[in-house]
Parts: C-alpha cells; structure tokens; sequence
C-alpha cells in the first residue's frame, strides 16, 4: 500500500500562492479543478498546449492528491488517510473528482478533434438536427419564384414544396472505465490514452461515414426518393455523369463544369453555383487536379490555366480508383449534408458510476447524421 505521507494534500499557502493570472479566485473549485484538469490532459497527451500557466501549480500531483485537495476545498475534512477509502470517496457521484476526469477527457479530445478538418466538409453542407426523427430539407426550387405585382394588383398565392429526401441522425458512443484500484496504483494510462486519441478517431470516424455514403454504389451515391434513382446518373432525368468515364483533362472538366451550370431547379431556373466548384478527386488523379487548377504565369492565352481560381482542388484518400466529381458551392445548392444534434456541435463527455464496480465510467457520446438531398449542384465521372 502506498505511504500515506505521499497523500497529503497541498497546503492551502502554496495554492494561494501559484501565479495565476489577476482576478482569478484561488480558492473556488471549479477553477482550480479546470487547472487540475489542464495538468493531466498536459501530462496525458504529448503536445497538448494549456491556454493558461495556472496548470502549473498542480504537474507534480498525483490523481489522489488531486482528489484530497479538492474535498478540502469543498470544505470536507479528510476523515481517512487509507488510500482505499481516499480513492473509494474520489469515485462517488457526490465528489468533485468525476467531473475532473471528464473535464481533462474533454479537453483532450477537443485538442485532437478540433484541427482535423475533415475534407468532406468541403463538399457537403452542414445543417444540425433539431431531434432524432427523419428531416426534410429544401431543394433548388422548392420555394416557389417570385412574380410581378402590378401597382394594386393582388399578391400571388406560391406553393412551397416538400422534399422528398430525408437525413438522419445517428448516436454512437466509447467508453472507458477508471477504478479504484486504477487510481489508487496512480495509473490513469488507459484514460488517458483513450482521451487523448478519441479526438482525432472521431474526426476520422466522420469522414469515413461521410464518404461511405458518396462512394456507394461505385460512386453514383445512394438512392434518392425523387425519381426513385442514384444521386449521379446518366439518365435524362439526372445527367449529371458522364456516359463513359475519362480522363480528369482541360476538355473533360470544362464538360462537367458545363453540365452544373445547365442543371434547372425544380421551376426551371438556372441553380446558384456559387464563384467556386470544388473538384473531388483521390490519391491516383491529385497531380493532374493540381496542375489543372493552380495559377500560372504564361505570356499566352493558350497556355493560361483557366480554371484557377474557378475550380478548388480537394484530394481525399477515400476516394477509389481513378474517380472524379465536381460540386456546386455546397453553401449554394448542396448534394450532400451532416449535421450534429443542434447544440452539441461535435462529441461530448459525460460521467456515471459503474454498475457493481468501485469506479466511474468516461463516456464520450457522439450525435452525428449524414444524407443526400438533391443531384443538382454535382457532376461525376468514374474516370478510366
């Protein structure tokens, strides 16, 4: 059994002494277990940058002491030194210690979630769920054009589609446990890990779920419920695929940006393209999208690269074979969407006992849907 002499809590002069920034109140808990928790989550993940130096104070302290002194700052005297019984109280849902295990957990995850910017949010536009249940969203055309008003005319009566598509959100969860054997051995190396890898996992389980989608169907997409077919097909209906898959070329592209624009909203209106498309492409055609798109310097028109500036060059590994789409400014006329459940953008942390167990668990929850809604706005060619 660990030396108790280990487990004393820090004097309270030498918290009130760490140089935390003017204003800041030395002695409430919730700020000294945010400090607490910038220390683990700089202890658990390497590179892990604390936005404050308040962290500091706490580096050197072991969980247990974390716990000691946040029971004396919660104005509970220590009534054991027994390590069993400390780690025992620190796990209980009436202690502070729980919630000091899911704000390093957040933090963590945060860090590694946040800078993963998913290539697939480029393309498909974002629009959160409010609920659980199926959503319906808009199309190009489906509220209806405006018509002139003769001076004391009477104003017309338009009728505002439903769409047929619809999107839902899914919930998927981890977890990880912390026991009191765990805390009491000092060893938080399984939730740590877990916290600092979750992050980057999720922003990688998005975009997996994201392309999934685009790619089904060797890459017409799923079936949409308007006229019953893929979101890219070569049938009068769509024609928005090319009829034989080529070569990602000058000609080819101009053909593909020629397509999107002839695209008609549902009242025959030319769609809203936006200033820039974006071309889709994997790890096979990136030099050919790259040298097609980048700017150049050239003395001739001929050699001039006319689509720079026009067209954006996106390069994802989950994108198959030799496959290339152009798309619409998603903000314009999406294809594609995801979304969160509206206000919890992203995944969440959240705590609870275990269940016959002396121990709490870590539970990262995440809410997250993805759906196609319309085939205008989008041109695809399965390459050759």
């Amino acid at each position: 059994m660990p030396d108790a002499t280990t487990l004393e809590p820090i004097p309270a002069e030498r918290v009130h002494a760490t140089a935390w920034a003017a204003g800041s109140d030395h002695t409430d808990p919730a700020t000294i277990r945010d400090a607490m928790a910038e220390a683990i989550a700089v202890r658990g993940m390497p590179g892990y940058v604390a936005p404050s130096p308040r962290h500091a104070e706490f580096l050197g302290l072991r969980p247990m002491q974390m716990a000691m002194q946040l029971e004396r700052l919660n104005g509970l005297e220590a009534r054991s030194r027994d390590p069993l019984v400390i780690a025992e109280r620190a796990l209980t849902t009436t202690s502070d210690f729980p919630a000091l295990l899911a704000a390093a957990a957040n933090k963590m995850l945060l860090a590694g979630y946040q800078p993963a910017q998913a290539t697939y949010q480029r393309v498909f536009r974002r629009r959160d769920f409010k609920d659980f249940r199926p959503h319906r969203y808009l199309r190009a055309g489906d509220f209806p054009s405006l018509v002139a008003l003769p001076e004391g005319g009477q104003m017309q009566v338009g009728t505002l589609s439903e769409s047929q598509e619809t999107a839902l959100l899914s919930t998927f969860a981890r977890r990880v446990r912390v026991t009191r054997q765990m805390l009491v051995n000092d060893d938080l190396g399984a939730f740590t890990d877990f916290a600092a890898m979750i992050g980057r996992r999720i922003a990688d389980f998005e975009n997996a779920t994201a392309y999934s989608l685009l790619n089904t169907a060797n890459g017409d997409g799923p079936t949409l419920a308007t006229g019953s077919a893929p979101v890219f097909s070569t049938a009068a209906a769509r024609t928005n695929k090319a009829t034989t898959g080529t070569a990602l070329d000058l000609a080819n592209l101009a053909l593909g940006r020629a397509a999107i624009m002839k695209q008609r909203s549902l009242d025959g209106m030319p769609i809203a393209i936006g200033d820039r498309m974006r071309l889709l492409v994997g790890p096979n055609l990136e030099l050919a999208a790259r040298q097609l798109t980048v700017p150049v310097d050239a003395n001739q028109v001929t050699l001039a690269n006319v689509f720079a500036g026009m067209i954006d060059p996106i390069v994802e590994a989950q994108i198959p074979s030799n496959r290339w789409y152009l798309l619409a400014d998603p903000a314009m006329t999406p294809v594609y969407i995801y979304g969160y459940l509206d206000g919890a953008s992203g995944p969440h942390v959240t705590t609870g006992p275990i269940q016959g167990v002396d121990g709490v668990e870590i539970s990262v929850v995440f809410d997250f849907g993805v759906g196609a809604v319309d085939w205008r706005g989008g041109w695809f060619n399965p390459g050759t």
